[in-house]
């Protein structure tokens, strides 16, 4: 047992408190207040203890890079472009994902929302001390590909190196798959498993008349909610490079298995223009890279559409949402027990997109999270930027509300807000302590937005974070 203590402790769940203490007894916080509950004190100084950072959209095999793709306000399918060329250019191997994960470390984040792609590693995640639901990445633009994604996605919910989520490789933030075939699945592996039986008929697209049922898979047996650094996900990319047809299906296959979906939605208007008239420069790109077919969507279609659909499954975020109406927007916050909005500010900002409907949002009752994406398009994986970026592009959303999208908000959208992203007793000992300002402010929450001091420690699971992204025990 030990205790942390700092200038102020923000439990995110409650408010700062001054001179506040965080006391911690194997993997967990034990007591959060104004005095320490046992062990030795570690005293901070002019410093915040806060709940460890989530970051919940992030492309981490991209981390090699130095800087963004392209030149900021560039179009959509130019950048898409040039990261299919980076990616052609590069050697698979596991060196960009243990360099992000090193990244977000030393930025203290300790749950990350990842997209990977067939055969992307992961053991960096089991081996770094950093959690993450891992969303494995379907491209499906064609009925062929549309039957293979299914096929390496009950694989995936099978493969015996994950723990399920809530019950409990490498490629794309935008899809080099769209480039290649997909890649052969892993041998499968020995271990027991459960059927997870077919489930009822769910919700089906504009203008087709069969309903969707899970595919049947197996489910490893697990104990839920479990602590495991690694869950599983599955990222139906975008409505560009998925069929429109496979979604209800993956949709039944989530709500039967119990694991997350996340999807690319209202990211850009050349995505709103495809979906509303099937032209435009996204079919352009896919024309030209061979993979046109007119059932990839249905036009007329608009991202409403698509997340009627995705509210089906078990619990879905709506990555990025730049292009989100005041109706899609209602549906967001009608359906926040199990939809999330994740906002990527500084990617937002890269491709000049209109000012985000952040305090639209907030005020209806979306489950707003933060994400950085991946460094195509952000200069680095500082969640802490993220936040201070959107406090400074939205002046009007209250400061308690942006920590709340990087902390508590981001773990109810992963699914592991029981376990982390807040200060509480029971709850996992992953914080971060972030250097303080030498002035007052009345509200505390300035000190850490209206600043540029960095993170000086984070700690998961009571052990703290090395800058390599493994643990070492606290001496204390």
């Amino acid at each position: 047992m030990f205790t942390l203590r700092a200038r102020y402790v923000f439990p995110v769940s409650a408010p700062p408190i001054c001179g506040g203490t965080v006391t911690i007894a194997d993997d967990r916080i034990v007591a959060v207040g104004a005095r320490p509950a046992g062990g030795p004190v570690r005293d901070m100084g002019d410093a915040a203890i806060l709940p460890g950072f989530v970051n919940a959209h992030t492309h981490l095999e991209l981390s090699d890079l130095s800087a963004p793709l392209g030149r900021p306000g560039s179009g959509f399918v130019d950048w898409l472009r040039q990261v299919i060329d980076y990616r052609r250019s590069r050697q698979p191997g596991d060196a960009a994902v243990w360099h992000g994960l090193m990244q977000s470390a030393i930025c203290g984040t300790t749950l990350l929302g990842q997209i990977s792609q067939p055969g992307a590693s992961i053991r960096p995640f089991e081996q770094s001390g950093l959690r993450a639901t891992v969303f494995l990445e379907l491209i499906a633009p064609t009925r062929q590909r549309e039957e293979e994604a299914l096929r390496l996605a009950a694989e995936y919910l099978d493969d015996a190196s994950f723990v399920p989520v809530d019950s409990p490789a490498s490629e794309s933030p935008q899809s080099a798959a769209l480039a290649d075939s997909a890649q052969q699945p892993a041998a499968p592996t020995t271990t027991q498993y459960v059927t997870v039986p077919r489930s009822t008929p769910h919700a089906t697209p504009p203008g087709s008349a069969q309903h969707a049922t899970a595919p049947e898979t197996s489910h490893r047996a697990a104990l839920p909610g479990s602590a495991a650094h690694c869950r599983r996900g599955l990222c139906p990319h975008a409505p560009y490079s998925v069929r429109w047809q496979l979604l209800p299906k993956l949709a039944a296959l989530s709500a039967a298995a119990s694991i997350p979906l996340a999807m690319h939605l209202a990211e850009s208007a050349e995505e709103i223009e495809f979906l509303a008239t099937g032209r435009g420069p996204l079919r352009e790109f896919l024309q030209q890279r061979g993979v046109w077919e007119p059932g990839i969507i249905c036009p007329g279609s608009r991202p409403l559409d698509y997340m009627r659909v995705l509210a089906e499954s078990h619990r879905v975020l709506v990555v990025h949402g730049n292009y989100l109406s005041g109706e899609e927007i209602g549906f967001a916050a009608a359906h926040r027990r199990k939809m999330a909005v994740v906002y990527c500010p500084r990617p937002h900002d890269f491709f000049r997109h209109p000012p985000y409907p952040l305090a639209q949002m907030l005020e209806a009752g979306v489950c707003v999270a933060l994400g950085s994406d991946s460094r195509a398009s952000t200069p680095d994986l500082s969640m802490l930027s993220e936040m201070r970026h959107a406090a400074q592009a939205h002046p009007q959303v209250p400061p308690e509300a942006i920590l709340k999208m990087a902390t508590i908000n981001g773990a109810e959208a992963l699914g592991w807000s029981d376990l982390v992203g807040s200060l509480e007793p029971g709850k996992l000992a992953d914080l971060v302590v972030v250097a303080f300002p030498q002035r007052h402010a009345e509200d505390p929450h300035r000190l850490l937005l209206d600043s540029d001091l960095p993170v000086i420690a984070a700690y998961s699971g009571g052990r703290e974070l090395r800058a390599d992204g493994t643990l070492a025990w606290h001496g204390g």
